[in-house]
Order: C-alpha cells, then sequence, then structure tokens
C-alpha cells in the first residue's frame, strides 16, 4: 500500500513538469519550448507599420523619460532677477530671481526645453540660454552676465 501512494505521488509530481506543445496556428511555433530556449524572434512589421524598438529580451523598450524641471545654480554674488519662459519682457513666461551662491530647480517645457534669462531691472534680456532635455544643470557665471551648462 505503501508503495501504491509513493507511485501516486510521484505520478502528480511528473505531470506537472510536462511541456504541453502550442497548438500551430495559436501564435506559436508548435514545439515545446522550455524556460531555457530564447524568446521567438520578432515578426517583421507589416507595410505601413512602425516596430516599437526593442529592449534586450524582446520586450518593448521603455519610453524615455522627459525631464521636468532644470537645476540653475548662480555663482553671481548679488540677487539676480530671471524669465524664464522665450521673450522678457514681450512673451508669456515667469519673473523670477536666484539669490547668491544658491541653486534652484526651474519647470521645463513639455518637449524637455527650457529657455531662462537673466534679465535687467527694465526686463530685457542680459543673458539667455536654452536647455535641451539632455541638460540637467545650468551655470549662472560670477560675472552675472553668462549662462552656462555644468
Amino acid at each position: 500500500m505503501r508503495n501504491a501512494a509513493l507511485l501516486t505521488t510521484l505520478a502528480a509530481l511528473c505531470s506537472a513538469c510536462l511541456v504541453v506543445p502550442i497548438p500551430a496556428g495559436s501564435g506559436g511555433s508548435g514545439k515545446p519550448r522550455s524556460f531555457s530556449d530564447e524568446p521567438p524572434p520578432a515578426s517583421p512589421p507589416q507595410p505601413g507599420q512602425t516596430s516599437a524598438p526593442r529592449a534586450e529580451g524582446g520586450a518593448p523598450a521603455p519610453p524615455a523619460m522627459t525631464p521636468t524641471s532644470i537645476e540653475v545654480h548662480s555663482d553671481c554674488p548679488r540677487t539676480l532677477p530671471l524669465f524664464i519662459g522665450d521673450k522678457p519682457k514681450f512673451g508669456s513666461g515667469t519673473k523670477t530671481s536666484i539669490g547668491s551662491n544658491t541653486t534652484t530647480s526651474f519647470p521645463r517645457k513639455a518637449d524637455g526645453t527650457a529657455s531662462i534669462w537673466i534679465i535687467d531691472d527694465k526686463e530685457n534680456g542680459v543673458a539667455q540660454t536654452t536647455a535641451g532635455p539632455g541638460t540637467r544643470r545650468l551655470v549662472i557665471a560670477r560675472n552675472c552676465t553668462a549662462i552656462t551648462p555644468g
């Protein structure tokens, strides 16, 4: 009786390990696959269709992240007025300021760019830079008239 119970248990365990073939026409190749097999090759895109970039292992690559803010550091020895936007005095944007030896984050546009202006007391542009999505930090020079990536 003990052997019969042992054989029943062994049969149940072995049946859980069987690899069942995928029927032809259901997207698989019809041959059994184990976990060590390579992933199936990506099918070529249909005419008029573009394929998504693939990460290692065949999974779709995650979308590139667009930064939402940029860090600005000021080495200028005084508080400096800034304009965040396209055209100071005439364009839409935000007038703000940055203190001496401080670092502040400012928002970017939806495309990841940021246009930063140093302005004078009449809101005229003194210096300007447009940071792309790859630029993480800008530095205002000690002379208070230049903005550079840093």
